[in-house]
């Protein structure tokens, strides 16, 4: 399994994730958990969304030209 993306809140991992599905490309998404605080209370950093190897360049292209045309209707 690759990265291909870090999200930075839950909602962001969770949207991503869907997107990906949808396209047919498997993903997992693994929390990253703030190191240095006691393990009840390890709040969630950020989130890393993986994907098989072989799906790895295709969902990092996939997630990219999402990620463009949102900042693109955002700058609207």
């Amino acid at each position: 399994m690759k990265t291909v993306h870090t999200a930075v809140t839950e909602i962001e991992a969770v949207t991503l994730q869907g997107l990906l599905e949808e396209a047919g490309i498997p993903v997992v998404l693994y929390p990253i958990m703030h190191a240095g605080l006691p393990e009840p209370v390890l709040p969630v950093e950020r989130w890393d969304l993986l994907v098989p190897d072989g799906r790895a360049a295709e969902a990092a292209e996939f997630l990219s030209e999402y990620l463009e045309s949102v900042e693109e209707a955002e700058l609207r």
